[in-house]
Formats: C-alpha cells, structure tokens, sequence
C-alpha cells in the first residue's frame, strides 16, 4: 500500500513509539462508566535518559524529561479477531493530568463492531499533529505510523510520539495503559568557532563509511520512500512516497546550539559513525568517527554527540567542546616507575622504569589516577596515533613513503587520514607529514639517540601545522624545527628493554597497549606500534583520560 505525504513545515514533523502490553483487569473500583467507554490511566515512559511529549532539557543535566501537556491528542485503535476499528481521538485537558504531568486519565469510546463481553487489543497512539502520520489500514488490519528519520531540530521544537498496547479482558471497563518509546534520540550539540554564519539542512545526519545502517532510512530513489511501522504486525516496510523535508538552520560566529534527531533503531550494532554536514556548498564530513559500540541503541535513549566547525574542519569533540589536542600531548612525560604508583623522575634513564606483563598492565592502569590527574592503558589504535603501525618510521634506511593511509584513535574519536615521511639513516631520525586532510595535520620528527647507553633513547617532536602550506621536505629542513618552537609537544621514551631480555637496554624500549599482545615498540632502526609476547615484562607509559 502506497501513501503520500508531503513535508511543508518543521512543525509537520513528529515521532512514533513502541509498545508494551500490560493486562487491564475488570472491576476497579472508584470509576464509573456509561455505555461503551473505558476509563482509562496512561503513563509516559519512564526510561532515563528520558524524553518528554513536548521536549525540554533538564536544567543543569543530560536528561530530556517527558510529561504529558494539554492539549496532546491521543489515538486509539481496536482489534479483536480479524477486525480493527479506529476510536475517536482524545485531546487531554489540564484536569486529566496528574500534578506531576507523569499520568492522565480519560474516558476512550469504544467503535460499533468491537464486542465488548470479548476481549480485545487496544493499541493506542500520542498524535501530536492534527494532520497525523498514521495510517490506519482497515482493510489490511494495519496500524502504520512513519519512522523515517527526523531531522536535527532544536529540542522545544521536536514533538515525539510514543505508542501502548494492552489487551482488554471480556468486560473491562478500566485500567491502565503504559506508553512506551520506539525511537533514539541522537542529541547534536555542535559550535560554530568561525567568524561567519554557517547554515546547514535537514539532510544533515550520522553516517557510516561502510554503509552500514543501524536505523531505519529512506528508500532513496524516484519516488522517495519513508518507512512505515505496522504497530500490530511490529514489522516495518518502505510503502510511503514523500518529499523529503528541507529545513535550514544557520549557527553565528562563536555560537553553540543542541539539536535533536528521532530514529528508529534496527536490532544492529552501532558502528562506527561520522557526522554529515549537508549545506549549499555541499556536503561536509567530520575528520573523525566516533567508535564503535558492542550493542545497539536503545530506545528511549538520548545518546549526546559534540562536535566543532572552525570554518575549514568539522570534528567530533567532547563536552567542553574544544578542539582535540595535538596527538602527543595525550602521553604522559615519564614511564610508569617499578612500584606501579607514579612515575620515574628522569625521561631518559634506561634502568629505573618498572615492568609489568600484559594482565598486570591491564590490571593496574586500565584507569587510574596520579597527581589528581586520571590516566589510562592506551589501546593499540591509540598508539598508532604517535607510532605508526606499519614501519613508516624507519630511520635505518632513506626509504621515502608518501600518502600512507592511517587510521587512529585519539581522545575517543577515530582518525582515517594520509601522511608523508622521510627516513634519514645518518642521523637516525624520521621526518613526517601526519594527519593530511584533517584539523590535526602535523610535522612530526622521530630522532633515536644514544645506542647502547644508559640514555639511550627515542625522541619525539610534534607541531601543528593547521592552516600552512608544508611538506614533507619542508619538515626535514633544521631551520623549520629551530623556529616557532612555542607549541612544539615532546615526548622521550627510554630505551627500557624487556625484564626478559637486560640486553635490550640502552638499544629498545617497549611498552604496553591494553590491546592483547600488541605494544608501541623502538630500535636503533625503526619505531612502530606492534604484536608483543603477553608474558614479557614491558614498561608502561599512560595516555592521559578526560577528567
């Protein structure tokens, strides 16, 4: 079956939820009823994060609350056996809800062909528009609500559907019927640090390099295809043609917003997702991902995205919305000392560092903190931020390599970018052009120093380049590292050894990741970010954690 809608306005657009059953017993008592009517109690979803039927953020926290408002209309519909009859709507007034907003009682007609000395099922509908988005099929026996996904819009202005279904036993007269989510809320709070006006559109959204869907989408193509949720069958099909919406919203100079977007999730782990930025110009995409989860996403939930749009790069970022910190900086300034609990006090010693195999590693740094400061076991992919996990920093020989792909993790957020690098065997050092096509491009220099002593050692240097015109040759002249030194970030890393092996002192150093049997290890020749045997006695240097 096809229906057509067309989209004309934000305030057309609304939300539909899932549904419980809970049974409506016969016989309670303090009601009275007249004819064929139910008096009926309904509840909002009570999930946290919450939402409410009209959204509204709770001060000073995450959550979005619900409560009921006068005039939310409700929809009711009626099947027993094969027959379904849709009932007459219901707009609450201020006395039918509670103090508290949370509940609200009313009296439901019940429609001519439903016995009432049977049981049935009642499936009820919050309907926020007048112009409603279902679609009873009483032909078909459907109850077809639209899922397609909505817009970010501001909160204030995102209505939200919430559905219930309870089966009425032969004879009820009243009850109770709780209301229930279908959909997730992605919660966007994104700052304009640039010094115009941007101005994006409603196909702005969450996308996945794989193509990977995790929600349910428009059937794109001519016709376009929204998706309709049967809330008797609970199955879902693209049957209904409509223009996809077109809202404009523009961010000033220096101003943050936090706007809302309604999906229905599909039972489909969240992958790893980028932000779309659809505007005049085209479309931009966040340099970075957020991560993968082990699990879907959950109805009822508010799940709170950040991100920045500087005028030339847009990027995930963290609640206090600043721009990621160069990659270096995250790693702390000395080893991990032979106690576990603190830090060595010189950054080139070779012999005072402590070792630890794989599960100690894993066990005392997952999280902890030092100095008031929390620090944690990098992940192997964190690693590879600093060294990369092909041997591209090889300063045993003069190979060149341009455009390597690389993908890293930093501060939570996934990088895929190129970067250039140049190896120097006479001197030991590498010089490279990470992070091309992001915010956080950067000259990095790799300098191993002091074979076979006590500070023997791997130095590195990293610089933001963002906004110039560099390359890869640029960096290996002295004259750029001699100058703008200011913001250069510099991390040592002792050629440690391994317990297992003294002789490795003053040649290597290696140190754990909280990924099984992976390290970021250095030689005389190379450095990169490797396999590792679980059972040797490595240091640890920690990345610093959000406080």
């Amino acid at each position: 079956m096809k229906n057509k809608y067309f989209i004309w306005i934000a305030s057309a657009l609304f939300f539909i939820v899932g549904c419980a059953k809970n049974e409506i017993s016969d016989g309670l008592p303090g009601q009275e009823v007249e004819g064929r009517k139910l008096v009926i109690t309904a509840s909002v979803p009570s999930e946290s994060p919450k939402t409410r039927i009209s959204l509204g953020h709770q001060e000073g926290g995450l959550d979005i609350i619900i409560k009921w408002a006068v005039n939310d209309q409700l929809k009711f519909f009626f099947k027993q056996g094969n027959v379904v009859k849709e009932g007459t709507p219901v707009t609450l007034t201020q006395d039918a809800i509670s103090a508290d907003g949370k509940s609200a009682c009313f009296t439901v007609n019940i429609p001519e062909g439903i016995d009432t000395q049977n049981a049935y099922t009642l499936y009820a509908l919050h309907d926020i528009l007048s112009n409603s988005y279902a679609v009873f099929d009483e032909t078909n026996g459907k109850i077809n609500v639209a899922v397609f996904p909505r817009p970010f819009l501001n909160v204030e202005g995102l209505p939200t559907p919430i559905a219930g279904e309870v089966e009425i036993a032969a004879g009820a007269t009243i009850g109770n019927i709780n209301f229930e989510h279908l959909g997730t809320f992605h919660c966007l709070t994104i700052k304009n640090s640039s010094e115009d006006y941007i101005t994006f559109n409603s196909h702005t959204s969450l996308v996945n390099d794989e193509e990977i869907s995790w929600f349910y989408d428009y059937l794109f193509g001519e016709p376009l295809m929204a998706p309709l949720y049967d809330l008797i069958s609970k199955q879902v099909v693209n049957e209904q043609e409509m223009n996809f919406p077109n809202i404009n919203i523009s961010i000033p100079p220096g101003a943050t917003i936090k706007n809302v977007q309604w999906v229905m999730p599909k039972d489909v782990n969240t992958p790893a997702v980028r932000l779309k930025m659809a505007t005049s110009g085209g479309d931009i995409y966040s340099d970075n991902c957020k991560p993968a989860r082990a699990s879907a996403l959950q109805k009822g939930k508010a799940y709170h995205l950040y991100a920045v749009w500087d005028g030339t790069s847009l990027f995930f970022t963290d609640h206090t919305l600043t721009p990621t910190a160069n990659p270096l900086s995250y790693v702390a300034e000395y080893n991990v000392n032979t106690a576990g609990d603190g830090f060595v006090d010189d950054l080139t010693a070779c012999n005072i560092s402590g070792y630890f195999n794989y599960s100690d590693a894993v066990a005392q740094f997952g999280n902890i903190t030092i100095g008031g400061q929390r620090y944690h076991l990098p992940s192997f992919e964190e690693w590879s931020s600093i060294a990369p996990s092909t041997a591209w920093v090889y300063y045993g020989v003069n190979n060149p390599y341009d455009n390597r792909s690389e993908t890293v993790t930093i501060a939570g957020n996934i990088y895929t970018m190129t970067s250039d690098f140049r190896n120097n065997s006479a001197d030991t050092t590498t010089y490279a052009l990470r992070y091309k096509g992001t915010h956080l491009v950067s000259a990095w220099k790799y300098e191993y120093t002091g074979k076979t002593t006590n500070n023997c050692h791997l130095k590195i240097t990293s610089r933001s380049v963002y906004g110039q015109t560099i390359t890869v040759d640029d960096i290996t002249n002295a004259t750029f590292w001699n100058n703008n030194t200011e913001n250069d970030v510099i991390r040592y890393f002792p050629a440690s050894g391994n317990y297992q092996d003294p002789g490795d002192v003053g040649i290597g150093g290696a140190f754990w990741s909280s990924t099984s049997g992976k390290i970021m290890g250095f030689r005389d020749t190379y450095a990169t970010s490797k396999s590792g045997d679980n059972n040797k006695g490595f240091s640890v240097r920690l990345f610093t954690s959000g406080n």
